[in-house]
């Protein structure tokens, strides 16, 4: 997959990220409000939020650092806002790349790729795609994937899987004016539960690697499943 130079280079970040960690005071909600607003529109799922006396954070604080592994060097390629990394700043990035390795951060503590991440591994031509999170402020968790066979068949993995696995009893309540979302807020059991879910359904179509973060002991452990 990577080998252990570049592990070392990726896990570094960890102490750089942007991570909902970094705010003292979040608009935290129990799972149960959330079940209870899923059928409701969103102007009566913001007026559920004001009746509990939750200011959403503005979406602009939602942010993701990406870095690419290109052959043996990392490079930073910027921070941005709601997830969202243009694919020709990264192309620029990888032109003149070998062996490409992408890796972005999550501002929630779950580093597992959205469909929308494998899809834009697909149409880039990454090898790997490595997501890493703060799981705490002492913890950060990295996971990176590399398909057994092709992103088509990991994309329809994650599809199948749906929200099934986002077993979080707390959430974040995100939004700016007539938009509100709800984020998982996993503890580290939680998130520990779905990584391994997640590693259990996705190792059948990829080489897992899963690394965990010392962020005080400045040392990591690293396990790898189906290497290919």
């Amino acid at each position: 997959m990577i080998d252990e130079e570049a592990i070392a280079l990726m896990a570094s970040t960890a102490y750089s990220i942007p991570s909902l960690f970094d705010f003292d005071l979040l608009p935290i909600i129990d799972r149960s409000h959330v079940i209870k607003m899923i059928d409701m529109f969103m102007d009566e799922a913001i007026t559920y939020i004001d009746g509990l006396g939750v200011e959403p954070l503005p979406a602009k604080y939602v942010k993701e650092d990406a870095y690419i592994l290109c052959d043996d060097l990392l490079n930073y390629i910027g921070e941005f806002e709601g997830g969202l990394i243009p694919q020709q700043i990264i192309l620029t990035h990888i032109s003149r790349c070998g062996k490409v390795a992408m890796l972005h951060s999550h501002p929630i503590p779950i580093p597992i790729p959205t469909v929308e991440d494998v899809l834009s591994s697909l149409q880039i031509g990454y090898r790997v795609e490595c997501i890493i999170s703060k799981s705490s402020d002492y913890l950060a968790t990295m996971l990176c994937l590399e398909p057994l066979e092709s992103w088509n068949s990991v994309a329809s993995a994650l599809h199948s899987i749906g929200g099934n696995m986002l077993e979080s009893t707390k959430y974040i309540v995100i939004g700016d004016g007539p938009q509100i979302e709800f984020l998982p807020f996993p503890n580290i059991a939680e998130q520990s539960s779905i990584i391994q879910n997640f590693i259990g359904i996705l190792s059948i179509h990829a080489s897992v690697l899963y690394a965990r973060i010392d962020l005080v002991d400045r040392v990591y452990d690293v396990e790898i499943l189906n290497r290919s």
